[in-house]
């Protein structure tokens, strides 16, 4: 039950197939059986066995002697042959194995202080960018000067699951939790930010608008990028469907919108998803409501915070990372205080 944020081949089988190639010659008034193996091996782009008799020259001919019940045919010589149609090969389907909510040990739960960042772009904003790319860019310099205060500073990135079962069965967090997540999928993700966070060991949770990735649309990671990120250890959870405003929205609608892209994740990456980024941060009490129903362990926002909790897990605070914040601003952003491990030391 957690997070959302806002604004983030088959090789080709070789068939080898054995086909017996049988020759009946009639002979009065003895009749001659050749019993020929063919071996074939073949590859094809769709992945179909292909059959292709070969005649070779007889080895074994035994001679049989006729008897009084004639071997039926209706012509002199038959040569069996076997022809194999192409098929379908339908494609994999994922089924999510459902887990049990993250739920409080006894009857309270634990309220940690992680700071969630939140990118969107990691690009150098376009000369004709408005305000609002501009605000939502951090420049490839920038971010890698903040990745390496993270390494230098003893700064360890985790994700939302890791939050989750800190706060619900106080399950221990790393010496300076951080989370880090980038909203909408851009493409920029994958050219910039991925080979940084690659470089310093450090994972990120991208939030993805599944139909921008369905439909291709200039400017977004493909599903290729999304699973290559994801076989290394990377998060990715849904952003919408199609990125709308979620207030006053029909039960459908926001089913649509939630399940969806879910699901769509969970066939492309193997697990199903749990975390919600509200899209552009506006969502009301009924997107809440079907996001629980749903079984998502947790969303997040656009509010500014870093103390989380289980009764406000659809509601998740992060700390937006702007095109013109300095370095000494994002040291406080993820300052611990005197916290140990995400908690206060009493409950240490």
């Amino acid at each position: 039950m957690w997070l959302a944020i806002s604004c983030g081949q088959a090789t080709e089988p070789e068939s080898v197939a054995q086909i017996p190639t049988t020759t009946f010659t009639a002979v009065s008034p003895l009749a001659t059986f050749t019993s020929v193996p063919t071996l074939t091996s073949t590859s094809t782009k769709t992945a179909t066995p292909t059959y292709t008799p070969t005649n070779l020259p007889p080895t074994q001919t035994p001679t049989l002697q006729n008897t009084s019940t004639p071997i039926p045919s209706n012509t002199p010589t038959a040569t069996a042959t076997q022809t194999i149609q192409p098929t379908n090969t339908p494609l994999p389907t994922f089924t999510a194995t459902p887990l049990p909510l993250p739920t409080p040990q006894g009857v309270i739960s634990w309220t940690v202080k992680v700071p969630i960042l939140m990118y969107h772009y990691i690009s150098v904003p376009p000369e004709n960018a408005d305000v609002y790319r501009t605000d939502l860019s951090v420049i490839p310099d920038a971010f890698l000067e903040q990745m390496t205060y993270l390494a230098e500073n003893g700064y360890n990135p985790i994700d939302f699951y890791d939050l989750s079962r800190a706060i619900t069965d106080q399950q221990e967090l790393p010496e300076k939790p951080v989370i880090l997540t980038f909203d909408d999928g851009y493409l920029d993700n994958y050219e910039n930010a991925y080979p940084i966070l690659e470089q310093f060991g450090f994972k990120g949770t991208f939030f993805i608008v599944t139909e921008f990735v369905d439909f291709g649309r200039e400017g977004y990671m493909s599903w290729e990028m999304i699973t290559e990120m994801g076989d290394n250890g990377h998060r990715f959870e849904p952003h919408s469907r199609t990125h709308p405003d979620l207030r006053n929205q029909e039960r459908a609608v926001l089913i649509w919108e939630m399940l969806g892209p879910q699901e769509t994740l969970a066939y492309h990456l193997g697990y199903t998803p749990r975390y919600f980024s509200y899209p552009s941060g506006r969502y009301d009490e009924d997107a809440i409501q079907i996001l629980d129903e749903l079984g998502f362990w947790g969303a997040v926002t656009t509010q500014s915070g870093k103390w989380h909790g289980f009764p406000e897990r659809f509601e998740w605070a992060r700390l937006r990372v702007r095109f013109n914040t300095p370095l000494a601003e994002f040291e406080d952003m993820v300052d611990p205080g005197d916290t140990i491990n995400g908690k206060r030391p009493e409950d240490n």
